[in-house]
């Protein structure tokens, strides 16, 4: 039995909201101006050093930690109130249990995965393995989760699936198939160029493709 990793926030739940809302809670907390939720959300998929770099300009290594410690611990609160699990990803996702393991690899911090996906009305008993990116040396789009994930597992990938260009490129250097579904910001040509091996515009689409 190989093993298919998943992204998660936009793959498997609706999360752009209470990720935008943590991270104005710290940009206000250390004296940075708000953004857009919907401008916020076109830098969500990358390492969150790189998302901190680009809503908050000018700023310091210290203090991008602190942005991001305080986002994720204060995340969860928004998450109860804004996350939604995307449609139709439970009977997908069991469907998919029939012949892999699923592992959910995801550049939020470890801890925080269990909690947004139970905010979300999403089981994690669905999941074999989760991998943060407090896991692992370098986050998505390095293949460093997906090998994590591998490792725990001991079994072999077979397939990486995800919403951002970050998610493919992860995949790619992990040598393993890569599938890119069309449910977050990146648009299909934005996605195309990454050259995935299937571009599907719904989750349920799994279900009718050869991985």
């Amino acid at each position: 039995m190989k093993l298919i990793c998943f992204d998660m926030d936009n793959t498997l739940i609706r999360s752009n909201m209470s990720h935008a809302v943590a991270f104005n809670k710290a940009l206000e907390k250390y004296g940075f101006k708000k953004m857009n939720a919907k401008e916020m959300g076109k830098y969500f998929g990358r390492p969150k050093e790189e998302v901190v770099k680009a809503i908050a300009k000018n700023i310091d290594k210290k203090t991008i930690r602190k942005i991001i410690d305080y986002h994720d611990n204060i995340l969860f609160r928004y998450a109860r109130i804004y996350n939604r699990k995307v449609r139709g990803v439970e009977g997908v996702l069991k469907f998919l249990k029939k012949k892999y393991k699923i592992g959910i690899v995801s550049n939020c911090k470890h801890s925080n995965i269990k909690t947004l996906l139970s905010a979300s009305d999403l089981n994690y008993r669905l999941f074999d393995v989760f991998v943060g990116n407090d896991d692992v040396k370098h986050s998505k789009p390095y293949p460093d989760e997906i090998l994590k994930a591998e490792k725990l597992l001991h079994v072999k990938a077979e397939c990486m699936i995800g919403d951002s260009i970050y998610d493919v490129r992860a995949g790619k250097k992990a040598k393993i198939k890569t599938v890119a579904i069309l449910s977050g910001v990146y648009t299909r040509n934005m996605l195309k160029k990454e050259k995935p091996d299937f571009i599907l515009k719904d989750i349920k689409e799994l279900k009718n493709i050869e991985i």
